[in-house]
């Protein structure tokens, strides 16, 4: 990439539309008493439990089906709704143990436990990984002890709980990384938030929010980023988010924390910039929440949607009680509420995202034709679509280029208009292709900003920041001899 600057004047600079917000939506999943308790990284398939059995939706099925002999609370699922986790009834033991459900044969497999048990139970499924490798959680290694693990079909059931001292310790895998290289939770005496490195075989304390105990301060982890960089969880009666790289930070709760009034993290976006999670006393005097990166303290995911264009938040619903999951681009949100009719219901939440919008005038090329700029997709920090800034109606076989900037302009330049003001970044030079032979418009550019912003070359691109790009391009016949697309104005997303 190159910068440029040009230096003239520049007249008739303008203030001009942000790019247009697109309109979210808050979908109910359709069967009642089933509540919605994960989602996959993609954001398509979701998980869900009633009367104490599994279900599944996608969004190439939009209804929740029970998975046989699926048991528990803390139901989860990988993407393509391959694999999910959850519990079972072991013919062999009797016992309610952790295991995973295969969607090709429709049948679920236990997991191999810790040897133990206490009551009923031997062990619990609390998450898995985004391809359905890797399932944690807790098993009993005797009637009064649990140690959290994680499995794998070919590494077989790990205790993750020894990996620190304390004998006499429980601990719990709440939560497992998309990639399924770390989990999070917590270990008790005292009850610490706890993040496992599961290829180094390591775990790190996460602190507490306690100002008077900082170290060991009561704290849980209930969710992970996709990467593990970030958990979020609980801690002296406030969400918190954490990295490494900043150590515990506090996120909030609605209204003064403390005993009654507490706030919870459950799951964060890939890019830690979004977090969910509920705020209350327990889960049925509760309310769901949103934090974003910036914010003071969380907001009602309810208010937030209402706020934002998705007035069917409050219509439909009395009260959205639960956010329990987000996808990793941080664009979904699954959880559960009451709705306007009663009943108990899970959701499906599409975030509103800020759409590009075309703005200025091309310059007619030396065939009449007008360069149109255009877009497929949305500007994201975390998604793994394509943003495509298009070009179309430029002569054939021509070299051009996108450049792009921070602010919208119409200044006249070399016989049109210039729409990103200076200074300018370069992307790399294309062909436009189109039909040989003989001079025409069918020619046109494409360039994946996605990937830029991915690439992490350009630190300037980040959430929330609003940009702009145009296309300039090789017009010999013209005077002067370029071509100029118009604008397109767009917000980086999460």
């Amino acid at each position: 990439m190159k910068t440029t600057r040009y230096l003239f004047a520049l007249a008739a600079a303008t203030l001009l539309p942000a790019a247009a917000l697109a309109q979210g939506s808050i979908t109910a999943l359709g069967t009642a008493n089933v509540r919605a308790s994960g989602i996959s990284p993609d954001g398509l398939s979701v998980s869900g439990y009633g009367s104490n059995l599994a279900y599944y939706w996608s969004t190439a099925f939009p209804a929740f089906v029970s998975a046989n002999d699926g048991l528990g609370t803390e139901v989860k699922i990988s993407n393509g709704a391959s694999f999910m986790s959850a519990d079972v009834n072991d013919p062999a033991t009797s016992l309610k143990t952790a295991a995973r459900w295969d969607a090709i044969t429709g049948l679920w497999t236990s997991i191999p436990t810790l040897g133990s048990s206490s009551g009923t139970s031997a062990s619990t499924a609390y998450d898995m990984s985004g391809d359905g490798g890797r399932v944690v959680g807790l098993a009993w290694v005797s009637a009064g002890q649990a140690h959290a693990f994680a499995w794998t079909p070919t590494g077989g059931t790990v205790d993750i709980g020894l990996w620190l001292p304390g004998p006499g310790w429980s601990s719990r895998a709440n939560a497992v990384s998309s990639n399924g290289q770390f989990a999070a939770g917590l270990i008790t005496s005292p009850q610490r938030a706890i993040r496992w490195d599961l290829a180094a075989g390591t775990g790190t304390y996460l602190g507490s929010l306690n100002p008077s105990d900082p170290v060991f301060g009561s704290s849980t982890a209930y969710g992970i980023s996709a990467d593990g960089t970030y958990v979020v969880g609980t801690s002296n009666f406030r969400a918190f988010i954490w990295s490494a790289a900043t150590g515990i930070q506090n996120v909030g709760a609605l209204g003064t924390p403390g005993s009654g009034n507490a706030g919870y993290g459950t799951a964060v976006s890939a890019d830690g910039n979004v977090v969910v999670g509920w705020n209350g006393a327990n889960f049925i005097n509760s309310e769901a929440i949103i934090w974003k990166r910036g914010w003071a303290a969380p907001e009602k995911l309810q208010d937030y949607l209402v706020n934002n264009g998705v007035p069917e938040a409050a219509s439909q619903w009395q009260v959205l009680k639960y956010a329990a999951d987000i996808s990793d681009d941080g664009r979904f949100i699954v959880g559960w509420g009451t709705t306007t009719g009663g009943q108990s219901e899970g959701f499906r939440v599409e975030m509103p995202v800020a759409l590009p919008s075309a703005y200025c005038t091309a310059k007619v090329n030396s065939l009449g034709c007008s360069p149109a700029i255009n877009s497929i997709g949305y500007a994201s920090m975390s998604s793994n679509q394509p943003f495509l800034i298009t070009c179309s109606n430029v002569l054939n076989d021509k070299s051009g280029l996108l450049f792009y900037g921070f602010a919208q302009i119409a200044a006249p330049f070399q016989g049109g208009y210039l729409c990103v003001q200076p200074p300018s970044t370069r992307t790399p030079v294309q062909l436009s292709g189109g039909t040989t032979g003989f001079p025409n418009c069918n020619g046109q550019y494409s360039y994946d900003f996605n990937a830029l912003i991915r690439s992490g070359v350009d630190t300037r691109l980040f959430q929330g920041v609003s940009a702009c790009a145009q296309y300039w391009m090789r017009d010999p016949a013209s005077i002067p001899t370029v071509g100029l697309s118009n604008g397109l104005g767009f917000v980086i997303n999460p």
